[in-house]
C-alpha cells in the first residue's frame, strides 16, 4: 500500500523510538523541543488515551476528523485499485486485511507527508522488526529499555524479545539507548556492529545528574547543559528527557538548529496524559496507564517514596495478555481497597479474574465493571487525605481522564 501511494514514508525524516516504557514520554519531549525551535513536527502514538485523533498530531494539534474520513476514503480507493490490479495480473492481494494499526499509521504517513512536516517522530507500536512503523529510514532510532511484555508475541525471553526491539536498528545508521542489561546490551551492540550503526549509551556516552526540586544537569555527546527543568512527574523521566536530548544533538549535526533556551523551554513546557498525572485534588487521583511488570513497579516506587496519604484506593484495569499475578504482586499490597475494572476494549481481562487473581494479595476488593463507576466509587469512599490510583493501562487511564478534561493536550 506505501507503494501504491509512491512510498511516503521514504520523505519522512524520523525518529523512530522502541522501548518496553518510556518511549511516548521521549518522543513527548523531542517532539516539542523541535516544534519550539520553530519546525513543523508529526508526532504519532499509541494508543489513545480519548480519541482516536490523538495518536497522529502536528505541532501539538491532533488530527482534523475531516482529515481522518477523506484520507481513510482515498486508502479504500487504492485498496480497491491494488486488489483489482493484483486480481489482474493473477496474483491475491492481501491489502484489504491490514490491520487496524497498519491502516492507522500508513494514515499518520500521508498526512506527514502532505502537510511536508520537518520531522516526523514516530512511536513503535509493539516490538520492531515486524512493527508496521519499521518501514522507516530514520535519522536516528532509539531503544528505551527492554522487560518481558507481550511475550505470546515477541517471545518468553529478554534475548528474544531484544531481537525484536533491535530489530529498528538501521543500516548505517544512529541507535540511542538505556537498556543497561549486560547480555541484552551486547546482542544489541553485536546487531548495531553487523548493521554498521553507530550506538550511543545513557549512562556512558550520555549522562545526567539530578539537582534539587527537579533540576537536572546534561552531559552529551557533543555539549552539556545545566539546570534544566521537566515538568512530567516520575523520577524515571529524566532519563527519557536525557534520551530526547541525546536525539537532540544527533539531528542538530545533521543541521537542524536548536538553541539551548530552546530546548529548556521544550523540555519543562512538555506533558504526557496519563503517566503520573494528578487530575484531581480532595480526593486526590492520580492517573498511571502503567501497563506491564516493569511499569507498574516504577509506580508502586513512585508511591512509597514520593505520596503521602491516610489511605490508597486503587482502581485497576488490566490486558488480558500481560503478566496480571506478576503485576497485582506488586501494587496490590499498597492498596487498603482496589476496585477491579474492565475497559470497553476487547483485549482486557475481566475484573472477576483479577479478583480471583488478587484474593491472595488483599483483604477487601471489589468488581465494578465500568472504569467511570469505579472512579466515582472510590472517589466517593475517600477523603481528602486519601490518594486514588487508577492504573494497569492506558486504556484504563483513559476512560477515567474523561471524567475530569474534555480532551487531551499535548
Amino acid at each position: 500500500m506505501l507503494k501504491a501511494f509512491g512510498n511516503p514514508q521514504q520523505n519522512l525524516q524520523a525518529v523512530h523510538i522502541a522501548g518496553s516504557n518510556g518511549k511516548g514520554s521521549v518522543a513527548a519531549f523531542v517532539a516539542k523541543i523541535f516544534q519550539k525551535a520553530g519546525y513543523r513536527v508529526g508526532l504519532y502514538t499509541s494508543p489513545h488515551l480519548s480519541d482516536f485523533s490523538e495518536r497522529i498530531r502536528i505541532n501539538g494539534k491532533a488530527i482534523p476528523f475531516d482529515e481522518v474520513n477523506n484520507l481513510i476514503r482515498l486508502i479504500r480507493t487504492k485498496q480497491h485499485a491494488v486488489e483489482k490490479k493484483d486480481i489482474t495480473d493473477g496474483r491475491l492481494t492481501s491489502v484489504t486485511c491490514m490491520t487496524f494499526f497498519e491502516i492507522t499509521t500508513l494514515l499518520a504517513f500521508l498526512y506527514f507527508h502532505k502537510k511536508k512536516v520537518d520531522v516526523a517522530v514516530v512511536e513503535v507500536g509493539m516490538g520492531g522488526r515486524l512493527d508496521a512503523t519499521n518501514v522507516l529510514n530514520p535519522l536516528v532510532c532509539v531503544i528505551t529499555n527492554i522487560s518481558k511484555e507481550h511475550q505470546q508475541y515477541l517471545g518468553k525471553t529478554l534475548a528474544e524479545i531484544a531481537r525484536e526491539k533491535a530489530g529498528i536498528i538501521k543500516q548505517n545508521g544512529v541507535l540511542i539507548t538505556a537498556v543497561t542489561q549486560p547480555r541484552i546490551l551486547a546482542k544489541i551492540r553485536s546487531q548495531c556492529r553487523e548493521m554498521g550503526c553507530i550506538m550511543y549509551r545513557l549512562g556512558k556516552d550520555i549522562g545526567i545528574s539530578e539537582k534539587k526540586d527537579g533540576v537536572l544537569d546534561y552531559k552529551g555527546l557533543f555539549t552539556s547543559y545545566r539546570r534544566l527543568k521537566i515538568n512530567v512527574r516520575g523520577e524515571h523521566q529524566s532519563l527519557n528527557a536525557a534520551l530526547a536530548l541525546g536525539v537532540t544533538e544527533v539531528l542538530q549535526k545533521r543541521g537542524y538548529k536548536v538553541e539551548e533556551k530552546v530546548i529548556k523551554e521544550g523540555l519543562f513546557e512538555t506533558k504526557w496524559p496519563g503517566r503520573l498525572e494528578m487530575v484531581n485534588q480532595n480526593p486526590r487521583v492520580l492517573l498511571d496507564g502503567a501497563h506491564n511488570l516493569a511499569a507498574i513497579k516504577k509506580l508502586s516506587q513512585e508511591i512509597k517514596k514520593n505520596f503521602s496519604y491516610r489511605k490508597l484506593f486503587l482502581v485497576i484495569g488490566i490486558m488480558k495478555d500481560k503478566t496480571i499475578k506478576s503485576m497485582l504482586k506488586q501494587i496490590v499490597p499498597l492498596g487498603n481497597h482496589t476496585i477491579f475494572t474492565k475497559p470497553k476494549i476487547d483485549r482486557a481481562a475481566p475484573p472477576s479474574l483479577l479478583l480471583k487473581t488478587a484474593r491472595s494479595l488483599c483483604d477487601t476488593g471489589e468488581v465494578i465493571e465500568d472504569v467511570k463507576q469505579a472512579v466515582r466509587k472510590a472517589m466517593s469512599i475517600a477523603s481528602k487525605d486519601d490518594l486514588v490510583c487508577v492504573t494497569g493501562s492506558l486504556f484504563a487511564t483513559g476512560e477515567a481522564r474523561e471524567l475530569f478534561f474534555a480532551k487531551v493536550e499535548i
